[in-house]
C-alpha cells in the first residue's frame, strides 16, 4: 500500500507540474494596464508610473548593447572583441533611440508577463500610436533579440519571438540603426 501511495503522490505531483506549465504558458500576459513613462534606464530598461506607484519594467524579448559597467558590458566586449567604452557608446545611442521613443509622462500600454531574474517586470510596452516599443526597437536595429543561454525567454510567446527575429533580420539587412556603422559589432552581439 505504501508503494501505492509513494507511485499515487508522484503521479499527482508530476500532473500538477505538467498542468501549471501549460497553464502558464496559455495565459502568457498576466496584467495590461496604462501607464505614464517616468524614466528610460537604458534601451531595454525603463520606469513607469501607476496609480502613483514607480515600476521598474524589463523589456520582454529584447537586448539592447550595455552603457553602463558590469558583467555584462565586459563579456560582450571581449566576445566582440572591442574596447568597453565602444560597447558603452552602442548602449548610449540604444538608449538615446530608445528615449525618443518613450518620453517622460507619455501614457502607454503595459503588458506584463511575469518576473525575470532581478525581479524586474517582464513587459511589453504599447506606444500611443498602436505601436509595439519593443518590436520597434529591434525593427529600426537598436537591439538584438534577448536569448537566454541561446534560446527563447520562456516568458516570450513564440510568434512573438518569430516576428522579433524577423524584424532583426530585416534590420541586419537593410542595416537600420546600430547596423548602419556598426554591423560587425551587432552580428556578434545579435547572432
Amino acid at each position: 500500500m505504501k508503494k501505492n501511495n509513494k507511485i499515487y503522490i508522484k503521479t499527482f505531483f508530476l500532473c500538477l507540474l505538467i498542468s501549471l506549465f501549460f497553464i502558464n504558458c496559455a495565459a502568457f500576459a498576466e496584467k495590461i494596464f496604462q501607464a505614464t513613462i517616468e524614466h528610460v534606464v537604458d534601451g531595454d530598461t525603463v520606469w513607469i508610473k501607476k496609480n502613483g506607484k514607480k515600476i521598474k519594467l524589463r523589456l520582454l524579448g529584447i537586448d539592447t548593447p550595455e552603457k553602463y559597467p558590469g558583467r555584462k558590458l565586459y563579456r560582450d566586449s571581449r566576445m566582440c572583441r572591442v574596447k568597453q567604452k565602444k560597447m558603452k557608446w552602442l548602449g548610449k545611442l540604444a538608449s538615446r533611440h530608445a528615449k525618443e521613443l518613450l518620453t517622460p509622462g507619455a501614457k502607454v500600454t503595459v503588458k506584463i508577463y511575469g518576473r525575470g531574474f532581478y525581479g524586474r517586470r517582464l513587459a511589453v510596452i504599447i506606444l500611443p500610436d498602436g505601436a509595439n516599443f519593443n518590436e520597434k526597437m529591434v525593427k529600426d536595429g537598436y537591439s538584438c533579440v534577448y536569448r537566454y543561454r541561446g534560446h527563447k525567454s520562456s516568458e516570450l510567446p513564440q510568434e512573438e519571438w518569430k516576428k522579433l527575429n524577423a524584424l532583426l533580420d530585416q534590420a541586419r539587412n537593410e542595416r537600420r540603426g546600430l547596423w548602419e556603422r556598426y554591423y560587425n559589432i551587432m552580428q556578434c552581439l545579435c547572432y
